[in-house]
């Protein structure tokens, strides 16, 4: 037990100085291993978190981080699997702080089954369903920053000739899934920083001071915001939106502007700041 633990203390020592965000301002998150039932498969538990591991790191969004590859975090992990340590939630929280992670994000999958189905011929088959919930902690003060339950199943639940192929089939859109929950939970804040083009005193296209080393890609959706001084107090005003067209390098993004094209070049003859903050992908919004 003692040489565990002082295994444990000379990793976190040597790692004192990791910061929680990189240089491109991209902050460090750790993804912890996802409780579930013991009903359920640990290679079918194992091959969801993959998916959304995979899912959050195409984002390029966060520097994501698996408690897995950290020799220091698994030796602890072990040592809460101890009748003396189980529960010991406040040492798990001070490992991440002191290893760098801005955020960790837990997981407890609720369902994964294959549900048997006939078709019209009578053949049999089966149809995936998968139910999860993520969470996101601040490990230096165990306060919740957000949480999104998941459910795939009915039109996103694949169908196999085995439960296990059905739930496989199925954990790809837990893979998609992510988009919107990066987009929700780590939100980028930009600025415009110059408009491109204009149409009857509408601004058509602008730059933004995002680019590759904030993780934009193209699509990539922005509401704009005005500084509001009320009674003292700084808030935010929505004036407009935009998506982005083209990521032109490591700091700029051309985008279009979807909405508020008059608010917005308005805001920028009087030289005030305009700021943008992403938002997840809706089929509805613009």
């Amino acid at each position: 037990m003692k040489k565990i633990l002082l295994l444990f203390s000379i990793c976190l020592i040597s790692m004192l100085g990791y910061a929680q965000t990189n240089e491109d301002g991209k902050e460090s998150v750790y993804i912890d291993y996802f409780s579930r039932p013991g009903s359920i498969n640990n290679i079918l538990a194992e091959a969801l978190r993959n998916k959304i591991i995979e899912g959050i790191q195409e984002m390029n969004r966060v520097v994501l981080i698996d408690v897995d590859s950290n020799e220091a975090l698994k030796t602890e992990a072990r040592r809460r699997q101890e009748a003396s340590a189980m529960g010991d939630v406040v040492a798990r929280s001070e490992a991440m702080t002191t290893l760098g992670a801005k955020y960790l994000i837990q997981g407890n999958i609720t369902s994964m089954q294959g549900i048997k189905k006939t078709d019209s011929k009578g053949k049999p088959y089966y149809k995936g369903s998968v139910s999860y919930t993520l969470k996101i902690v601040d490990p230096s003060n165990g306060t919740l920053k957000g949480t999104q339950a998941f459910s795939h199943e009915g039109l996103t639940g694949s169908i196999g000739d085995t439960p296990e192929e059905a739930i496989i089939k199925t954990l790809d859109y837990a893979k998609i899934s992510m988009d919107d929950f990066v987009n929700e939970n780590f939100k980028i804040q930009g600025t415009i920083v110059q408009v491109e083009s204009t149409k009857k005193d509408k601004a058509q296209t602008v730059y933004v001071d995002l680019g590759t080393k904030r993780g934009i890609q193209k699509g990539q959706k922005f509401t704009v915001y005005i500084e509001m001084d009320i009674a003292g107090e700084l808030s935010l005003k929505e004036i407009g939106r935009l998506n982005v067209k083209e990521v032109l390098s490591g700091t700029r993004s051309l985008c279009s502007v979807s909405k508020g094209g008059e608010e917005i070049m308005r805001a920028t003859k009087e030289e005030r700041k305009l700021i943008i903050i992403s938002r997840k992908d809706t089929f509805l919004s613009l």
